[in-house]
C-alpha cells in the first residue's frame, strides 16, 4: 500500500510532425548527373550541382559518309558515352575544325563508344585535338538549376536522374520510379522534350483524380499544349523564344510553387501575378494568342506594365483543368493535414490512460473538434474560405445505419465542404462620364 500523499500518473502526447510533401520537388534528368539511374540528389543552392554534374567526353576521332543533303558524321568517343544503342537523343559537338561539326544535335548510339548525326554539307576534314562531346541534358539541368535558385536559396529541391535516353524511356522511368519512390515528390519538372512525348500524356492522366496529391510541370509551345488539355495534374507553360538558352523558365515558377509555407504569418498568396526573376517575358505573344492559352490553362511570363510594375509576372497560375493553382493545392493541403492530425489523435488517444478515445459520441466531438482546428487553420493560413464546417453524424443515428461498423472500429461520419481562397484575376469597373452638377 502506497503512503504517498500524491501519485502522479504521467501520460504522453506526441505532436504530428509536420508534413513537408508538398515543399518537395525534383528537377528530371535524362543523364544530366552522374547519379545512378533512379536516384536522387538534394540541391540547397546552384553550387550544389557541380559535384553531381555529368561532364563533357573526349572526341577521339570524327569521319564523315554521304554526299549533301544527308551527309552522316561518325563520332568515335575516347570513353563510352552512355546513350544505350539505338537511341537518338540530343548532344551538343564542340571543339571541332571546321566549325561547321559543332552544334546541338539529334545523335543516335551506334555502339558504346560511337554515335552518328547527320549534316547537310560536307564540312572536310576534321581536327579533334580538343573536341568535347556532351549530353544536352547536362546544359539543359544546369538551365533548370541557374534559373531555379535565381529565386532566392530559400527552397530546396532534388534532382531525380532517370538515366540517359529517349523520352519514351525516361517516362518509362518515372513510371517505375513513381510506383516505388524513394523519395515522394508532390511535383515534377519535366524535360523539354517531353511535350511531344505521347507517353507523358498518359502518364499524367493516370492522375488526375481530386486525391493524386502529384503534379508535372511541362514547357509546351502554342502549337503542342493541346495535348495536355484538360489534365488536371499538368501545369503547362509556354517560354519565350527569346529566353537563351542558359534558362529553363518554368523552373521559376516551379520555385514559387515549392516556396509555400502557410501559416498565420505567412499567408498562402495567389500563384497568379507573383513575381519571377532572371526570367525572360514572352513578349511578342498575340492578344488572341494570349486568349486561347488563357481559355486552355496554359501559363507564361508576362510584366506587370498594366500595375505600373516593371518585374516580371505569372500569367495565370492555374492547372490545365483550368482550376488555378491554389485551388488543388488547398485540397490537398487539407486532405494532407486533416488525415494527419486525426490519425495523432487516434494514436494519442491509445495512449493516454486517464482519458482515453473511445468509439462513443465523446470519441466523437473529440475528433470532430480536431478536424475542425485543422479547418480553421487553413482558413486563418489563406487557403480556406470562411466559414467552413466540419459535420459529425452522432453516435447512435450512426450506429444505427450503420450496424456493422462498430464493430470493427469503422466510423465514416466525418464530413466537410469548402471552398478553397483564390485571388482576383479579373476586374470590371464602370465609369460614367457626366456634365451634370450634383
Amino acid at each position: 500500500m502506497s503512503n504517498n500523499i500524491v501519485n502522479v500518473v504521467v501520460s504522453q502526447q506526441v505532436a504530428p510532425t509536420p508534413s513537408q510533401l508538398q515543399k518537395t520537388g525534383a528537377l528530371i534528368s535524362q543523364g544530366g548527373t552522374s547519379l545512378a539511374a533512379g536516384t536522387t540528389a538534394l540541391l540547397t543552392q546552384a553550387s550544389d550541382l557541380t559535384a553531381i554534374l555529368a561532364g563533357s567526353i573526349n572526341i577521339a576521332s570524327i569521319s564523315t559518309s554521304g554526299s549533301a543533303p544527308t551527309v552522316t558524321v561518325l563520332v568515335t568517343t575516347a570513353s563510352p558515352h552512355g546513350i544505350p544503342t539505338g537511341d537518338t537523343v540530343e548532344a551538343t559537338i564542340a571543339g571541332v575544325t571546321p566549325t561547321a561539326y559543332n552544334g546541338t544535335f539529334n545523335v543516335t548510339s551506334v555502339t558504346s563508344t560511337t554515335l552518328t548525326y547527320v549534316l547537310s554539307t560536307n564540312p572536310g576534314a576534321a581536327t579533334v585535338t580538343s573536341a568535347k562531346f556532351t549530353l544536352y541534358d547536362v546544359s539543359e539541368l544546369t538551365a533548370m538549376v541557374t534559373t531555379f535558385f535565381a529565386q532566392g536559396n530559400n527552397t530546396a529541391v532534388y534532382v531525380l536522374e532517370l538515366g540517359t535516353g529517349t523520352a519514351a524511356e525516361g517516362v518509362t522511368a518515372l513510371t517505375a520510379y513513381l510506383l516505388n519512390p524513394s523519395i515522394r515528390f508532390y511535383s515534377y519538372l519535366l524535360p523539354y522534350n517531353w511535350d511531344t512525348e505521347s507517353t507523358a500524356w498518359a502518364l499524367a492522366n493516370e492522375y488526375t483524380s481530386p486525391t493524386a496529391q502529384t503534379y508535372f510541370y511541362v514547357t509546351t509551345t502554342t502549337g503542342t499544349y493541346s495535348n495536355w488539355e484538360n489534365i488536371k495534374s499538368v501545369f503547362a507553360f509556354v517560354q519565350s523564344p527569346n529566353a537563351p538558352v542558359t534558362e529553363f523558365s518554368l523552373a521559376s515558377i516551379f520555385q514559387v510553387t515549392l516556396s509555400y509555407n502557410p501559416s498565420a504569418s505567412d499567408l498562402a498568396h495567389p500563384l497568379a501575378f507573383s513575381y519571377v526573376y532572371g526570367v525572360t517575358p514572352y513578349k511578342t505573344l498575340t492578344p488572341t494568342q494570349q486568349t486561347q492559352l488563357k481559355a486552355a490553362g496554359v501559363n507564361w511570363i508576362g510584366t506587370g506594365a498594366q500595375g505600373g510594375i516593371s518585374l516580371y509576372i505569372i500569367f495565370w497560375g492555374t492547372f490545365m483543368d483550368l482550376n488555378p493553382f491554389n485551388y488543388w493545392y488547398s485540397v490537398d493541403w487539407t486532405s494532407i493535414n486533416v488525415q494527419e492530425n486525426l490519425a495523432n489523435a487516434i494514436i494519442n488517444g491509445s495512449n493516454t490512460p486517464t482519458n482515453p478515445l473511445y468509439y462513443n459520441q465523446a470519441g466523437i466531438n473529440t475528433l470532430q473538434k480536431v478536424a475542425q482546428s485543422t479547418v480553421n487553420n487553413g482558413i486563418s493560413f489563406g487557403l480556406i474560405l470562411s466559414p467552413a464546417t466540419v459535420q459529425a453524424i452522432p453516435f447512435t443515428t450512426y450506429v444505427e445505419q450503420n450496424p456493422g461498423d462498430y464493430s470493427t472500429g469503422t466510423y465514416n461520419g466525418l464530413s466537410l465542404t469548402f471552398v478553397p481562397l483564390r485571388g482576383f484575376t479579373s476586374i470590371t469597373i464602370y465609369l460614367t462620364a457626366s456634365n451634370i452638377p450634383v
